[in-house]
């Protein structure tokens, strides 16, 4: 699949603070936009750790945080990671 480039005219003042750090604007645009499908469950964490190419779920994690976007979890979600969580324990 080839990707698809999106351009969007951002009112300069709005430019300017984001720009105030030297942040690149074209990866923290793509961070918050695949953060955000992830969170609204259009994308699975696999599938935003791709596009992104990050290495872990770890930094996956790290980068939701940095940019203050975690997901609302199910209460049948949160019983699949806790029973996968429990699958791996391993008695001392």
């Amino acid at each position: 699949m080839m990707p698809v480039e999106v351009a969007i005219q951002l009112p300069d003042d709005v430019a300017a603070m984001l720009r105030h750090d030297n942040r690149d604007l074209s990866r923290w645009s793509l961070e918050k936009l695949l953060c955000s499908l992830y969170r609204d469950g259009i994308l699975s964490q696999v599938e935003a750790m791709r596009d992104l190419g990050l290495p872990s779920r770890l930094a996956f994690e790290e980068l939701l945080t940095r940019h203050h976007l975690h997901r609302d979890w199910s209460a049948a979600e949160i019983d699949t990671e806790l029973a996968a969580l429990d699958r791996l324990h391993l008695p001392a």
